[in-house]
């Protein structure tokens, strides 16, 4: 049967035919919540397969657990040493191949007949197909981006950003109707961006923007960052970048990277591995006690700190929190008193809904319908992700996120309150004293492997809240 999937401007488009599977979209460690029998529709692009690091920031002891998912760590390094990357490719390689596989990318959408349907591009030439999805997909897309400095996971993007910025001006009643009726012409007919939002804005009644200080502060750092980003002759990028070997360590020889959590610490070890030449600074409130806890932390402070008998190439610059982005008069970057050439951003993750239900949130908000989501349990209240619900046209499709993702509550659906809960109940869960966060390879294979045995014996559990087991006593 033909599809015509709704897309945005209201058209159709038409697409090749398929059978009804059970799918699941992104795999990874996550890999193990794969249903029986389900496509598994990956695009090999997790860090494991194209990091340029050549191991994990832990070691077999702090991984011993994943023997239970089908990995045994102390095969492949000492007690104490790093796992080796490719040893972790491998066995991710097999998970994928366990059961019939995609090499491509996927999004969900809902064809004219409301059936929800899967848009597959395999890698290659090969042509694009579309499959009825048969069940609840599964998303595991990983990690979502790295958020702007200054800005948070919930503000993260100008459009995110323009949206609450509207929202909570409308709310303060009529005195605000010509400010946001001038912004909507601003952005949506005349194309504006955040400078132009900022100089409309300083115009503005100041009582008026009392109440929108958090939305106003995001759209300086992210017109910062887009000034930084025209005037630094592409020394500026996300530690990501540097880790997925999208971006090249030799762009400067001087760098800032802003973060103190692990992900940091990889760009750092990206830097330094990549140009002999790096000298890198790490900038940061303080170092995360997870990363501290780290075989990464331990060896880029034996190689390449002074007062750990390195190289001298690396420093940590604590006690200061990141901030918007900051150009010198000569074109250098500047953060907590240092001053380099490049700058690399790794302060943490968007709270985003995932790529692949980007045509399903269109649908839902083309029918004037909802999205709404709840937290995924099993009967012994381990996390296992949470589940979006898409309403609209009287019909309600639903997905399971697990996964790194699913420890960031996408803002346009979850309230920051409960992605604070979640983001504690991660901490419970996995004590930072580990080295381990709840993103890293074994709890991401345990919640995978618990997510599929909890859908063989019909466990699955949602609920609106934390449950109180994970609520820290007063």
């Amino acid at each position: 049967m033909a599809h015509m999937i709704i897309e945005a401007g209201d058209e159709a488009m038409p697409d090749n035919t398929g059978p009804s599977r059970a799918i699941m979209i992104g795999g990874g460690p996550a890999a193990l919540a794969r249903p029986t029998g389900a496509l598994l529709v990956d695009d090999c692009g997790s860090l494991f397969h194209r990091g340029v690091l050549d191991s994990l920031g832990h070691t077999p002891d702090q991984l011993r657990a994943l023997d239970r998912c089908g990995f045994d760590p102390y095969l492949h390094a000492a007690p104490t040493e790093r796992v080796p990357s490719t040893a972790v490719r491998e066995w991710l390689d097999q998970l994928a191949t366990s059961g019939p596989v995609i090499n491509g990318t996927a999004e969900l959408a809902v064809d004219v007949e409301g059936r929800l349907v899967a848009i597959i591009e395999p890698a290659g030439d090969k042509a694009p197909l579309t499959l009825d999805v048969e069940g609840i997909p599964t998303l595991a897309p990983g990690l979502p981006g790295q958020l702007v400095p200054g800005t948070d996971p919930a503000l993260h993007s100008f459009n995110q950003v323009g949206h609450e910025l509207l929202k909570t001006l409308h709310r303060t009643g009529p005195a605000a109707n010509e400010l946001v009726g001038a912004l909507i012409d601003l952005v949506n007919e005349r194309g504006g961006g955040p400078a132009d939002v900022l100089a409309l804005l300083e115009g503005a009644d100041p009582l008026l923007l009392a109440p929108v200080t958090a939305p106003v502060q995001a759209i300086r750092a992210i017109a910062a960052f887009s000034r930084a980003r025209a005037d630094a002759a592409g020394r500026l990028c996300f530690g990501d970048s540097l880790v997925y070997g999208r971006y090249a360590a030799t762009a400067a020889d001087s760098w800032i990277v802003a973060g103190g959590g692990d992900h940091a610490l990889a760009a750092a070890e990206a830097l330094l591995t990549g140009n002999p030449a790096a000298e890198v600074t790490v900038v940061a409130a303080a170092i995360d006690t997870a990363a501290a806890n780290t075989a990464r932390y331990r060896d880029l402070r034996s190689r390449h700190t002074a007062d750990g008998g390195g190289d001298g190439r690396l420093r940590f610059r604590t006690g200061t929190e990141p901030g918007p982005i900051t150009l010198t008069g000569t074109g250098r970057f500047t953060e907590g008193g240092v001053e380099a050439d490049g700058y690399a951003m790794a302060i943490g993750r968007r709270r985003e809904l995932p790529h692949a239900v980007g045509k399903l949130t269109y649908w839902a908000r083309w029918a004037q319908g909802r999205i709404t989501g709840t937290l995924l349990f099993d009967t012994d209240l381990h996390y296992l992700g949470y589940r979006l619900h898409f309403a609209g046209e009287g019909l309600v499709h639903q997905v399971d996120v697990t996964g790194a993702a699913s420890w960031f509550l996408p803002a346009e659906v979850f309230p920051a309150e409960q992605a604070r809960r979640v983001e504690r109940m991660g901490q419970r869960a996995t004590p930072p004293e580990s080295g381990l966060t709840p993103t890293d390879v074994l709890p991401v294979a345990e919640q995978g492997a618990r997510l599929a045995a909890a859908r063989r014996r019909g466990t699955v559990r949602e609920a609106d809240t934390v449950p109180e087991r994970w609520v820290p006593s007063a």
